[in-house]
Formats: structure tokens, C-alpha cells, sequence
């Protein structure tokens, strides 16, 4: 069989895996284990909880509604980075060109390994990082844009679209069911997980030498009790503030959590938590 034949087959079978995960959790609304429970009262104004392993819903609200989901969309720029298999190792100096919206860890003139700049987007939600990493791949941003939405249609992701690399732009929207699914394929990339476990991350500059402290958005982190496998934040005023994250239990399920469009900072992760209580309360799971 040749080369072309075997990527042929091996895509369509990628493809017809993902529909049957889709299909799954469409027909697998799971049901709370004990009774009586009042509705959670969230205020973000989409939420889901998905058992990894058993493509099963364990809450959700206005699960496959579209929204903008800011810096969630991160998540996808660097799993199509990847995709390119980057030298991380490789230095490149910052431009006036890579200049965005809101502050930036990575000065104008001073050169960073990718690896840092990796680093500074999955942690810091850093936007001039993100879009230098987009001009190492040698594409212009509408190319690079094209290859995060083809990703999505390959990987299902039925109400996603990309407009941008950062999240700044209110068109990057996805569902909560989406964005499910999209911290499980990150998940599976072990650079990805082991970034977005680490609390802070420092580096230097490798001309100026200047020191870079990175600090992770993901206040989950802070809970030692909490088995945190990923999570990226979001925030733009359209989207409101979101979070994804899939969280593990002390018998080896892996749940994701999603909750997109709070009010606050501190509200996404009051309803996270609660959300993690409710599901582990219901559905009797080792979750703290």
C-alpha cells in the first residue's frame, strides 16, 4: 500500500472516530446518582462537564450554543503549531510587527527560544507570543488562520471557528461541548499538559539577558487537592470570562470541565469549583 494510501485510511479513520464521539455524546446525557439535587444557578452563560473516557455529558448548560471564547482559542494555535514540529530550541528575536493588544512579557528587540514563547502563551496567556510564534512558521496569519479552522472541521468541532491566533477577536467562537473536546485532543500532547501543570515559569532574554517571570492564569493550580491535568483561560469583554480544564479523579477517569461567558474573574472559578463539587457529589467520583 503506498505512503499516500495508508495517510488516506488513516484519516478517514480519525474522521469517522470523532463522528462516532460526537454521536456519543449526543445520545449519552449522563444522570446524576443521587436525588434531590437543586439546579447548579450558574451564572456563566454556558457550561458542560464530560467524562473523557465515556464520551458521556455529566452536566451541561446550553452546551452546543456559539460563542466567542478568547484565549481558549490559544489552545487550538498551538496544537496546529506543533502540528508544523517547530526547532523549540530555536531563537527569534521579537519585532515591532508582533505588537497586539494588551501587555506583553516579551519586549520589542529582545530574542526568546520558542520554547519560552510556548510557554508565555499556555501560561500567561501572552498575545505577542502567540503571534510570534504564528511568524516563526515562515505563514502569513491568514494562512495560519486557515490551518486552525481546517483543523477543527478535521477533528468535528461543529461550532467552532478561528479568526485570529490570540482570541483577541470577537469572531474566534466555539461551544462548551467544543471546547470540551478541544481540551481533550490537548491533552493528549504531552508538551501541552506538562506547560499548562506548571504554576510559574522563568526564562531569560538571549541577547539582553533580561529575566521573564511567567505566571499561569489558571488558579485551579492552587488547589493541591485538585488533580489538574490542563486548563487554559479566556477573557475578552464579548466573551466574558471562560475557562476550560478536564480534571482527573483518584481512580483514573479524566473529566472536562468548561465553563464559558462568567461575569468575573473570581466568578469562573467560584462555578468551576462548584461544578467539580456538583459532578463529584452526583456521580460519585474521587474529586476534592
Amino acid at each position: 500500500m503506498s505512503l499516500i494510501n495508508q495517510k488516506f485510511l488513516i484519516s478517514v479513520a480519525a474522521i469517522l472516530g470523532l463522528m462516532v464521539w460526537a454521536s456519543n455524546l449526543d445520545s449519552k446525557v449522563g444522570k446524576p446518582k443521587s436525588k434531590g439535587d437543586q439546579p447548579l444557578g450558574l451564572r456563566a452563560q454556558a457550561a458542560v462537564a464530560v467524562d473523557v473516557e465515556n464520551r458521556v455529558i455529566l452536566y451541561s448548560k446550553n452546551p452546543t450554543d456559539q460563542r466567542s471564547i478568547a484565549s481558549i482559542t490559544k489552545l487550538m494555535t498551538i496544537l496546529v503549531f506543533l502540528d508544523l514540529t517547530p526547532d523549540l530550541e530555536l531563537p527569534i528575536i521579537i519585532l515591532p510587527e508582533d505588537r497586539t493588544r494588551g501587555t506583553s512579557n516579551f519586549p520589542v528587540g529582545n530574542s526568546y527560544r520558542l520554547i519560552d514563547l510556548l510557554h508565555g502563551v499556555l501560561l500567561s496567556s501572552d498575545n505577542r507570543a502567540a503571534m510570534v510564534l504564528v511568524r516563526s512558521t515562515g505563514l502569513s496569519i491568514e494562512e495560519f488562520v486557515r490551518k486552525m479552522n481546517q483543523m477543527a472541521d478535521d477533528l468535528g468541532l461543529t461550532e467552532s471557528h478561528f479568526a485570529d491566533p490570540t482570541g483577541l477577536d470577537e469572531g474566534n467562537v466555539s461551544s462548551a461541548l467544543d471546547c470540551a473536546r478541544l481540551i481533550e485532543i490537548a491533552l493528549q500532547n504531552e508538551l501541552i499538559t506538562s506547560i499548562t501543570q506548571k504554576k510559574e515559569y522563568h526564562c531569560r532574554s538571549l541577547l539582553k539577558k533580561r529575566l521573564v517571570h511567567l505566571y499561569n492564569t489558571n488558579r485551579l493550580l492552587s488547589n493541591q487537592s485538585l488533580d489538574v491535568l490542563i486548563g487554559k483561560t479566556g477573557f475578552i469583554r464579548r466573551a466574558g470570562y471562560c475557562l476550560a480544564a478536564c480534571v482527573g479523579d483518584g481512580n483514573g477517569k479524566k473529566i472536562a470541565f468548561v465553563v464559558l461567558g462568567a461575569p468575573s474573574n473570581t466568578t469562573r472559578f467560584q462555578e468551576m469549583y462548584k461544578l467539580i463539587r456538583w459532578t463529584a457529589k452526583n456521580y460519585k467520583l474521587d474529586i476534592s
